[in-house]
């Protein structure tokens, strides 16, 4: 359900602001060598006023990486310009070859039951959000309830093997959502499994996708960090209908959830409808 209010949101949830950054190396005594800056990097950011939450994480072959959020743009702004001169060489986010970027979240959200502040009810909207196509030409988005024609295989399922395809630098992506679902037990946890892997599966397939992770808080909470090179891919796998089965399955009642949340990231330069929540629940939601 849409939201402007992310006040009982867990910390990921409220930060208004955030940065990615990462450095790829050449081998993997250089990578090694780097993860001490990485961690002073980290604990820079923890240290600083406004911050709310990171994650520090790696991709291959060599690439190190941490993403931080904070309540406010310009307590973000602050953490950067009082970074120790030594960890100039991961911050270099203006250059040609940028190190990393920074993402704003948008006013309009999406929460769901005990982190919903409105009443906290489970459900979800009418209608996607708009792309920015739709909101061009005034047209009126599909709805989310309509009939999902995928569905989780019979078969046991399997974790997603990451695409073939190089690599994109996290510079790339000028939208990406934070989010979590606070699911009910093991029993919600294994039932997710058939419908979650197939559509990760098809997700780092699609245009536009370059990066995602996952993380876990004690006991049943699944959170996901998705990166996309424009908010209209993002929004493409928000109405793929394994996503759409996922967010209904979970949504329906409180049996399997009973909370959720989604901020979508976008960068500062781009253009996006005032409108603009992500209507998907999902382990990333």
């Amino acid at each position: 359900m849409r939201s402007t209010d992310f006040s009982l949101a867990p910390p990921q949830g409220r930060a208004r602001a955030m940065v990615v950054v990462e450095r790829s190396f050449d081998s993997a005594a250089d990578a090694r060598r780097a993860r001490g800056a990485r961690r002073d990097l980290a604990t820079h950011f923890a240290d600083s006023p406004g911050f709310l939450w990171q994650k520090s994480y790696g991709r291959p072959p060599r690439t190190l990486g941490v993403a931080s959020y904070f309540s406010t743009r310009d307590e973000l702004d602050h953490a950067l310009v009082t970074a120790p001169a030594r960890l100039e060489p991961w911050l270099r986010l203006g250059d040609a070859h940028p190190t990393g970027r920074i993402l704003e979240a948008e006013p309009s959200g999406y929460t769901n039951g005990v982190w919903r502040a409105e009443d906290g009810r489970m459900g979800h909207i009418e209608r996607f959000t708009p792309t920015s196509v739709e909101a061009g030409r005034g047209a009126e988005p599909p709805r989310v309830d309509a009939a999902s024609t995928e569905r989780p295989s019979g078969h046991r399922p399997t974790k997603p093997r990451e695409s073939k395809r190089p690599a994109r630098p996290i510079a790339d992506a000028h939208a990406m959502f934070v989010g979590a679902t606070k699911y009910t037990g093991p029993a919600a946890l294994i039932a997710l499994a058939r419908i979650y892997y197939p559509m990760i599966a098809r997700m780092i397939t699609m245009r536009g996708y370059i990066w995602f992770t996952t993380y876990y808080e004690f006991p049943f909470t699944l959170g996901t960090l998705a990166f996309f090179e424009r908010r209209d891919d993002l929004l493409a796998f928000a109405r793929m209908p394994g996503h759409r089965h996922l967010m209904q399955w979970i949504t329906k009642d409180t049996r399997n959830g009973t909370g959720g949340y989604i901020r979508l990231h976008v960068a500062p330069e781009a253009t996006a409808p005032l409108d603009a929540s992500l209507d998907v629940a999902g382990p990333g939601s």
